[in-house]
């Protein structure tokens, strides 16, 4: 995959999975949890049925593996109610220790929006830019590193003590096989022959309007929206015409189509590994909203 693929690939999964890495530090998994499974090797091409009519409201699609996999509100959820826990127990043992601010407005709904660039026009305000964050919505430093040594390892076990108690001894907030899933349905369909005619398609509709980009990759990764904080004109004009292409095309019916039909692939071939997950999963979100209370 080329760089500017894997740039995308970052950017489409961000919603995602970003939440999972960066409201907590990585940790190891706890004793006695196996490793994470790795992918079934699955040389068959699946069958695609591809709507007729161009999807207007992508967030009416959900991927498949979306149900096994925490969204970021959860995940931020999860997060959270383990810093509360670690908090108390810090101050248990004498240290002042607060628990980081819960991060708000985290996406619950469907990743499809943002999974394959701008589709949607009432996002084209942003052109290829992510919209903008408020202060509350970012991400927190690593709340441990500025801690004296001795507070720093009492936070640290309080930490791996809390995570125990929301998990019960499983893996934290794991959903590894189904995050190894989401990212490489998204590769194989973007290099699926389905998905190349699409953008074919695509880039004459974008030469038509004055655009010269082999696939909508290409445009979100253009080195010339790197230069600036916000979009400029340039920017937006091509973001509408991406849009339009998009529409124009099916493009995002058919990416979508042939992106979950990868990904109900290994489904079914991880079946029990993915409901031994998302049973952990609700487990932990469960004890979490005990920790956090009824409006959480």
């Amino acid at each position: 995959m080329s760089a500017g693929s894997a740039a995308l690939v970052v950017a489409a999964l961000g919603a995602l999975l970003a939440g999972c890495a960066a409201s907590r530090q990585p940790t190891a998994a706890p004793n006695g949890v196996t490793a994470a499974p790795t992918l079934a090797d699955i040389p068959a091409t699946p069958s695609v049925t591809v709507p007729t009519a161009v999807p207007t409201d992508l967030s009416a699609l959900r991927l498949p593996i979306e149900q096994y996999v925490l969204t970021p509100a959860e995940d931020t959820q999860l997060n959270h109610a383990m810093w509360v826990l670690a908090a108390a127990c810090a101050q248990h043992h004498g240290f002042d220790f607060q628990a980081p601010p819960a991060l708000t407005h985290q996406r619950s709904g469907s990743e499809v929006p943002r999974r394959y660039g701008p589709a949607d026009p009432a996002t084209a305000k942003y052109g290829y830019h992510s919209p903008p964050v408020a202060e509350q919505d970012k991400m927190p430093p690593d709340v441990l590193a500025s801690l004296p040594d001795a507070e720093r390892a009492t936070v640290y076990s309080c930490r791996k003590d809390a995570e125990t108690q929301l998990t019960g001894g499983a893996a934290f907030a794991a959903a590894s096989i189904g995050d190894q899933i989401n990212s490489a349905s998204y590769k194989k369909a973007t290099a699926d022959d389905r998905v190349k005619a699409a953008f074919a398609a695509w880039s004459g509709c974008m030469k038509t309007a004055g655009y010269d980009y082999a696939t909508p990759i290409d445009a979100y990764n253009d080195p010339h929206w790197q230069g600036s904080p916000t979009a400029d004109q340039r920017e937006l004009a091509t973001v509408q015409a991406d849009i339009d292409c998009k529409q124009r095309t099916n493009l995002i019916g058919i990416w979508y189509s042939v992106d979950a039909a990868y990904q109900q692939q290994q489904i079914q071939a991880h079946q029990a590994e993915l409901d031994r997950d998302r049973t952990n999963e609700q487990h932990q979100l469960g004890e979490a909203r005990k920790v956090l209370g009824p409006k959480s």
